[in-house]
């Protein structure tokens, strides 16, 4: 990086954090890397933000403080998660940074910023209104990926692109943030946002999503377990074990085989910490999994857990649900036991008030289920990122 590189880029990013200070934290929090592989500029998930010298020099510095809040933005609203949530084809990724792009843009109209020539504007997107999200966005669009141009990184959407590093090889300046730090930026920029006045209002809804989530979380938690149901219940392959009924001559055809049925694990936090209110709320809440989520035929398995693991139960009533406990808290063994449980989990759902350590990581006995957190006393605790975090 030439000195004169260096100075356009924080003189750039200088001219973003003094156009929209409520972003500066974001702004600074990212780590520049020059690269002639990246097109024009691009984020990754460790907020690290690459951009091409040759591209960055044929632009005045406002279009390329408008080119730093842009990419930002996917950062905060973090759409490189929210795509691979959709569940959509990985070549599909490039559509949804393309809508992702939009919505982004428009704030940045709305606020008065100039972009670099060439970007997603709401404008090319037949059916697009002022307030979609990057997800109404996306359905509008043709499901092709056919806009080659586009890849502002997997700080957009999935995948680590050729100008990212490897991991393993990068130096601790380069390093970035991890994603507990990206949180605490996140909920930064949004309570200095709600402090700014004037700001353009997808901006604010963002803010206001993300401070005081307005989700009825029944309706939250039915969809997890529903969606985990189809997936599970789409998913039908052919097999050998018993032939199917049809026959050829000399050939042994496969049968269609339906998997079996999504499996659902309830650890319930049974720490002194947690009074005769939260553990009936516990309870009320496993009968609306039971009794709610329609398409799991079979039993919830049910743990409780202070610091030690209780006994795991198979219910189908909550009456039969066995609760035992009262000393401190930690629930990562009863956590890990449901990890090494058969069946294995599809779906995990820890009811607690949310004053317990956390691993940082899924265990690794099952990586793959979906885990969710049900906070019963309020959004007073963070859980990590690999759990769908829903507030009672």
């Amino acid at each position: 990086m030439t000195h004169d590189d260096a100075l356009r880029m924080a003189a750039a990013r200088a001219r973003a954090a003094e156009m929209l200070p409520y972003l500066a934290t974001a702004l600074f929090a990212c780590t520049p890397v020059r690269s002639d592989d990246v097109p024009t500029m691009a984020v990754d998930d460790r907020w690290r933000v690459y951009w091409n010298p040759a591209w960055c020099a044929g632009l005045p510095v406002r279009e390329l403080a408008g080119a730093w809040l842009h990419e930002v933005g996917h950062l905060l609203r973090e759409h490189a998660t929210r795509f691979a949530e959709l569940g959509e084809p990985p070549e599909l990724a490039i559509m949804f940074n393309v809508a992702g792009d939009a919505a982004i843009n428009a704030d940045l109209d709305d606020a008065g910023v100039t972009l670099p020539p060439g970007g997603v504007h709401l404008g090319h997107i037949r059916g697009a209104a002022r307030g979609m999200t990057a997800e109404q966005l996306y359905r509008l669009l043709p499901r092709r990926p056919d806009v080659s141009t586009v890849d502002c990184g997997s700080g957009a959407t999935p995948g680590r692109r050729p100008w990212e590093p490897d991991p393993s090889t990068v130096d601790e300046a380069h390093r970035g943030i991890d994603a507990d730090r990206a949180d605490q930026v996140r909920r930064q920029v949004a309570a200095e946002i709600r402090s700014a006045g004037q700001v353009p209002a997808g901006l604010a809804r963002w803010a206001d999503d993300l401070l005081d989530p307005h989700v009825d979380w029944r309706t939250e938690l039915n969809s997890v377990v529903r969606r985990k149901a189809a997936e599970v219940a789409g998913t039908r392959d052919y097999t050998y074990a018993r032939p199917a009924r049809r026959t050829v001559p000399g050939v042994i055809l496969p049968a269609m085989r339906q998997p079996r049925p999504p499996v659902v694990y309830a650890v319930v936090d049974t720490s002194g910490s947690m009074d005769r209110d939260r553990l009936t709320r516990c309870l009320s809440e496993i009968d609306g999994i039971v009794q709610r989520s329609g398409r799991i035929r079979g039993p919830v398995r049910v743990v409780s857990c202070d610091t030690v693991t209780g006994e795991l139960r198979p219910v189908r009533s909550v009456a039969e649900v066995v609760l035992t406990g009262g000393g401190g808290t930690d629930l990562r063994p009863a956590i890990s036991a449901v990890a090494r449980s058969r069946p294995p989990a599809d779906l995990v759902v820890v009811l607690t008030d949310g004053d317990t350590p956390w691993d940082p990581a899924p265990p690794r006995e099952n990586r793959t289920a979906r885990y969710v957190a049900v906070l019963v006393a309020g959004d007073r605790h963070d859980v990590p990122r690999w759990f769908r975090k829903i507030v009672v």
